[in-house]
């Protein structure tokens, strides 16, 4: 688990994102997200 939040969070360090806290609520609000932000959708 500790894996895949480091993943997630080095994810939204790459998009530019400041805020990790803020950025991983708004991202959890919305399943597609997540997968637009790796650029699988």
């Amino acid at each position: 688990m500790a894996t895949l939040r480091n993943a997630a969070i080095g994810a939204l360090r790459l998009a530019g994102v400041t805020n990790i806290a803020a950025a991983t609520r708004h991202h959890a609000r919305n399943a597609n997200r997540p997968l637009a932000l790796l650029g699988i959708i």
